[in-house]
C-alpha cells in the first residue's frame, strides 16, 4: 500500500483461526494435493485413535453435550466420569463398501473409524457425584449427555 508521500507501507491483519476454520482449510488442502498428485489422499491412518466432535451447551441447571458418533452401536460406547473428567471411548466400525467386487477402489476416506477416546474436563459447577450416574441417550448418530449442575 502506498501512502500520500509515495512510500510503500505494509498493513497487517491479525486473524485468529478457530478449529472449524482449520478443519475447512485442511480439507481444502487435502483436495488440492489430491488434485495435483492425481491420486487419493487418505486422512485415515490405521491404528490411530480419533476424537469425535462435541458441542457443549449450558442451561440454568445442567450442561448438555452432544457427541457426533454416526454409525455406532450404543453398546460399543463407554462413558464414565473419572476425577472431574468425562471419558468417552469406544470403537466405530469402518463403513461397509457399497460393492464387494475386487475392482472397487477407494478414492477418498474422510469418515473416521477405529478406536476413539475423548476426555473432557468438566466445568467446576458440575455435580460430579450426580454425574457418575449419567443421563445419556443415543439416536440419529448423536450421543446426548446431560450433566447436572450443583
Amino acid at each position: 500500500m502506498m501512502d500520500a508521500e509515495g512510500v510503500t507501507t505494509m498493513s497487517s491483519t491479525v486473524y485468529t483461526m478457530g478449529e472449524a476454520d482449520f478443519t475447512s482449510m485442511a480439507r481444502n488442502m487435502s483436495r488440492w494435493v489430491n488434485h495435483v498428485l492425481g491420486g487419493a489422499v487418505h486422512k485415515y491412518r490405521s491404528g490411530e485413535a480419533w476424537a469425535p466432535s462435541v458441542n457443549l451447551y449450558e442451561g440454568a441447571d445442567h450442561y448438555h453435550l452432544i457427541v457426533d458418533l454416526a454409525g455406532m452401536d450404543p453398546k460399543n460406547i463407554d462413558l464414565r466420569v473419572e476425577e472431574g473428567v468425562l471419558v468417552l471411548s469406544g470403537q466405530r466400525p469402518m463403513p461397509e463398501t457399497p460393492d464387494d467386487a475386487p475392482s472397487t477402489r477407494m478414492h477418498l476416506m474422510e469418515i473416521d473409524h477405529g478406536p476413539f477416546c475423548r476426555k473432557l474436563e468438566l466445568p467446576d459447577d458440575v455435580d460430579v457425584e450426580a454425574a457418575v450416574h449419567l443421563e445419556a441417550v443415543y439416536g440419529n448418530g448423536y450421543l446426548r449427555i446431560r450433566l447436572p449442575k450443583r
